[in-house]
Formats: structure tokens, sequence, C-alpha cells
């Protein structure tokens, strides 16, 4: 910021500085008893002015003390903040030329407090020519600053709207992603019951209607030899052996995409399900810490846990390496916790990686962010752990 200022504005605050310094110069030389009779005392103090008035010189003193303590307070803490914050603060000079000049107003009060016992008038003169001296320094100073300050103002005016525009924007894509996520859930519960009620029971009905063709072809021909028979009818039972494992598959995309299981019952059958089947489909032994007898959650929850689980479980089998993990799931009152564990490659968890930068880790933490959880990722060279905590409250009619 301190760059806005121009070198004009530089070389005035110089030139004002020499001035002011002359000025002081001149008035010591043309008053010489300025400097030789600085201690003198060959004067009354105050309190002959004041004909001793005890109220009248409690006041002058009691005010003239505060102000001093207060103008050296002021001071100290300016230079405090412009000491500490050198680096980022604008202007911090002209803080300074204000902390000067606060101080030297400071002991100008002091001096009136000194000469209402002893008289040190050149003394006290001496104060308010430093006194002056810091005054014209910062009066011809701080007009230059106007228009760099103006453009800093504007410019910190222009800043905090784009952060308020960005934080719509921020709070809108939030609310979005919620959204897509939810439509998403539907989709694949949609899609779930299609393939379960749809898909699967076609390929039911046709495996029925091979079997049956089966029997009645083995019937008609119950007059041939069994080997000819069975060789005849060998690709019918290659067809209904097909029709099994496509059967299978479409169950286990279904339940996959959205398993029954958790809808009927709850995390305390699906986690193990799931957990299950994704070590015999990917060979990845998964140790499993969960206690049985877990009470039913609020919807919501129980498919914010087991969507995190899903996809942890996914980036264990795609970019992990990792022959092993472990998953530990506890219900505490008040709140889930959920942490998955593997001894893979890890990555370098302070810039990301492609493995946790996409889609994946995105949705886990909007699911999380948006059931007011908390979603923690650590990784390191020993593998990754990814820690969920997600609060719920239990009412009347919750599922």
């Amino acid at each position: 910021m301190e760059q806005m200022v121009s070198a004009r504005t530089r070389r005035l605050v110089v030139a004002s500085a020499f001035a002011a310094v002359a000025l002081s110069l001149l008035t010591l030389i043309v008053i010489p008893g300025s400097l030789s009779g600085m201690f003198s005392s060959a004067f009354l103090p105050h309190t002959y002015c004041y004909l001793f008035n005890k109220h009248l010189i409690a006041l002058h003193v009691g005010s003239d003390a505060a102000i001093w303590i207060s103008y050296v307070s002021i001071s100290c803490t300016l230079l405090y903040l412009v000491w500490r914050t050198r680096q980022e603060i604008p202007f911090s000079w002209m803080i300074l030329a204000f902390g000067i000049f606060i101080v030297a107003c400071g002991f100008t009060h002091f001096m009136e407090i000194v000469v209402l016992w002893k008289p040190l008038y050149w003394l006290a003169g001496d104060v308010k020519l430093v006194t002056a001296l810091a005054s014209v320094i910062t009066a011809i100073a701080l007009p230059s600053l106007v228009t760099p300050a103006r453009a800093m103002v504007a410019s910190a005016t222009v800043s905090e709207q784009r952060r308020l525009q960005l934080e719509r924007a921020n709070q809108h894509l939030q609310r979005l992603s919620v959204h897509i996520m939810a439509v998403q859930d539907e989709e694949r519960r949609r899609i779930a019951r299609e393939l379960h009620d749809g898909v699967g029971q076609y390929l039911a009905a046709i495996k029925m209607s091979c079997e049956l063709g089966l029997v009645q072809s083995q019937a008609r021909q119950s007059s041939q030899t069994r080997g000819e028979s069975a060789a005849e009818h060998e690709p019918l039972r290659k067809a209904i052996g097909l029709l099994d494992r496509c059967t299978a598959e479409v169950r286990t995309m279904s339940h996959l995409l959205y398993p029954p299981l958790l809808e009927e019952v709850g995390l305390d059958s699906a986690i193990p399900w799931y957990v299950h089947g994704f070590t015999e489909r990917c060979g990845i032994e998964v140790e499993l810490d969960m206690l049985p007898g877990l009470n039913r959650l609020p919807s919501l929850v129980e498919l914010g846990v087991f969507r995190v689980l899903q996809e942890s479980l996914t980036n264990v089998h795609r970019h992990s390496q990792s022959k092993k993990a472990s998953i530990r799931f506890r219900a505490e009152p008040g709140r889930v916790l959920l942490m998955i564990r593997d001894q893979g490659r890890g990555f370098d968890s302070t810039e990301g990686s492609a493995s946790l930068s996409g889609a994946g880790l995105a949705s886990m933490r909007e699911r999380v962010r948006d059931l007011g959880g908390e979603l923690r990722i650590s990784s390191n060279s020993q593998g990754t752990t990814i820690e969920a905590a997600i609060p719920f409250t239990i009412t009347s009619g919750t599922r």
C-alpha cells in the first residue's frame, strides 16, 4: 500500500521536515536564552498566579496528568502496533509521526504540572518547540496522504464487495451441491428399484422359461439315449448358468446403488453387508470394529455415513494400493463416529492428490457439512485416515 505514495509526496514530506527543523533552529538562534536558561528558575511558579488555591491547583494537576498519561499510552500503543505490523500496515511512517506528535503534546502538559512549583519556563518553551516541530511535519505530510488513502479505502470497499459476492456464490454452490446429492440419491434409489423390479424380474422370467423349455425338451426326448440328451441340452444349461450370474450381478449393482438393508434395517446390517461384499469383490482384507445391536438413526445420517464409508473404501481400492483396511464405527449419544484407515502409499495432505481432490472427496465433505458434522483427512507414507463425526437428534417420528 505504501507504494501508492508518490515520490513527489515523499519529497514534500522530507522538505517539510527540513523546514520545521530550520524553523526550530532559527527560533533558538533568535532567542538565545532558550538553551542557556533552560533550567533557569528565576521566575515565580504558577502557584503564585493561582493564589495557592488548592482546588484550582488540583484541577490543573489532575487534568494535565490525565492528558499526559493518556498521550504517552496512546504513543506506546501506536509504536507497538507499527512494530508488530510493520510489513502489513500502510503508511507506518505516518503513524510513527503521529506517535511522536502525541507524546510531545503529552510532555507539554507534563511541564504544565512542573511549572506549578518549579518555574522552568525556558524548558517548558523548548518542549513546546519540539511539539511544534512534530506538529508542522505531521500537518504538512498529512494532506498528501488523502488521495492514496481514498484509493486504498475504495480498493478495500471493492474487495469487501467481491468477498461478499464470493461468499454468496459459495453458499449458493453449497446449496446446489446438497440438492444435486439429494437428486443423485433419489436417482440411485429409482435405478436400483428398476434394476431389481424390472431387469431382475425379466431375467428371472427368462430363466424360468429356459428351465421350463429344458424340462419339456427332456420329456420329449425321453426315448433318446442319455448321452445324446445331455449333449443336446448342454447349451441351454449354460444359458441358465449365465442368467444366474447376470441376475446376481444385477442384484449386486442394485444393492450398491441403494442397499435395501439400509432402508429396511439400518446401518447395523448395511455396514457389515457392504464390507463383506467389498472384501469379496476387491480382495482387500477389511477389519470391522462395530458394536452389534445399533439402534436406528435418522435416515439422512444413516445414508450420509454409508456414502462416506462407500466412497472411502472405493478410494482405498482405486488409489491406495493397500491390501488391508480397518473401519471403526461408534454411535455415541448425540453423534456417530466413523474412521476408515488404510496402509497404502498415502499422499501429501497439505497439497492434496488426484485421488482425493475430485468429486469423491467433495461429495463426502458436502454430505458431512450438510449434516452439521466434520470430516478430517490425514495421510502420510504409512497410509491414510478418514474420520467423520456427524451429530444427530432423535425425535418422535424420525425416519
